[in-house]
């Protein structure tokens, strides 16, 4: 177990690699979107969201009442002031079926029980492109000062679930569960897909695991697998092997929803394990330059998607659904603008307070989580 640090050959600048690869894809996928005007806020939170399921699988469990008034108490004592100042109804949607929320739920913001240790799974590509791909990078710092023990698993940026689920056997292999806590997984993007392969594969290794949480994690796959992929590919191969080594070359075919979804239907998951899910979408302003073409692309099948996934498609069967959050893809978990502002750039500057979502979910699985005795790892 160790966190991810840079491997870049000299004369490969990271930041251009990405841009690169950022810039590809806005080509690719531009030529395929169309013209689709973008909904309103109000139109995106008329209705309910249905969950895409495999059939038979059981349902998703509306957690959004207790989850909302952690976040929102988190974000008031967050210290990141433009996003502090927007309302919290801001950045979490509330659609019509979202039930009152809990008041109780606020009492658990900022406390440091230090009850969990918590392994962070970044999504595809993370690899390659170093520590500003990785997620959640200032959510594990905020975490840490708290008194947290938060790691993050190096992921093979290219292969698909099979082989990074082996990766993920093997770090936690070598990993020692802190005396009296209970590890939660959290998995960003397409490392949510890892985990929950992880759990199935290795199901003896998997009962040291109390929690999997997903963020954006496309659970039933995304069509956007489908476009550009022959971009995606022959632009990789220009990508210096030791910066991002090949491995089996599956990350798309595995985010295919015919690949996902079939394999999610095949398989149950480990019933000791809790499942929380948190999904993304926003309208054009939240969208960042490099993602607007997927986005439009994804909106003809669901006008409700962050540029990568669509939030019907990104819920865990038989999880606690924590919130649809107001962000697109890459704002859930990073904050490559910093790095990347033209491809990144979106209309509506104020980022996503993505530290503050990760300290909500910490926050919310520790609490449900308390009422159960470690068991032994």
């Amino acid at each position: 177990m160790k966190i991810r640090r840079r491997r870049f050959s000299v004369g490969t600048p990271p930041r251009a690699l990405l841009s690169m690869l950022e810039y590809a894809v806005l080509l690719t996928t531009m030529s395929l979107a169309g013209c689709v005007s973008g909904p309103s806020p109000a139109e995106l939170r008329s209705t309910p969201i249905a969950a895409v399921l495999p059939q038979g699988a059981p349902p998703v469990v509306d957690g959004r009442a207790g989850f909302r008034p952690v976040f929102c108490s988190e974000l008031a004592s967050s210290p990141h002031a433009p996003a502090a100042a927007r309302p919290c109804n801001d950045w979490l949607w509330r659609l019509p079926d979202e039930p009152p929320p809990e008041l109780a739920g606020s009492e658990m913001a900022g406390r440091s029980a230090n009850t969990v240790d918590v392994v962070l799974v970044p999504g595809a590509f993370s690899e390659c492109f170093g520590d500003e791909a990785q997620p959640f990078a200032d959510g594990a710092q905020l975490l840490r000062s708290r008194g947290y023990r938060v790691e993050t698993l190096v992921v093979s940026g290219r292969s698909g679930t099979e082989h990074n689920a082996q990766q993920i056997a093997a770090a936690l292999a070598r990993y020692q569960v802190t005396p009296g806590h209970k590890l939660v997984l959290v998995g960003f993007s397409k490392g949510s897909m890892d985990t929950l392969r992880f759990l199935v594969d290795f199901p003896a290794q998997a009962r040291m695991v109390d929690a999997v949480v997903s963020v954006g994690g496309p659970i039933m796959g995304t069509p956007a697998a489908n476009v550009g992929a022959g971009t995606y590919a022959a632009l990789l191969k220009k990508i210096p092997q030791e910066s991002c080594a090949p491995g089996d070359g599956l990350v798309l075919e595995s985010l295919k929803p015919e690949t996902q979804g079939a394999w999610m239907a095949a398989h149950s998951l480990p019933a000791r394990v809790r499942y929380y899910s948190t999904a993304g979408f926003a309208a054009r302003d939240r969208i960042a330059r490099a993602l607007v073409p997927s986005w439009r692309y994804l909106s003809k099948i669901d006008t409700r998607n962050d540029g990568q996934v669509v939030a019907n498609r990104a819920l865990i069967p038989g999880s606690t659904l924590l919130g649809y959050v107001n962000a697109d893809h890459w704002g859930l978990a990073m904050h490559n603008e910093k790095y990347h502002p033209y491809l990144v750039k979106r209309r509506d500057g104020t980022s996503f307070p993505t530290a503050t979502l990760l300290s909500a979910i910490v926050a919310f699985v520790e609490r449900d989580l308390s009422a159960t005795a470690p068991e032994p790892h």
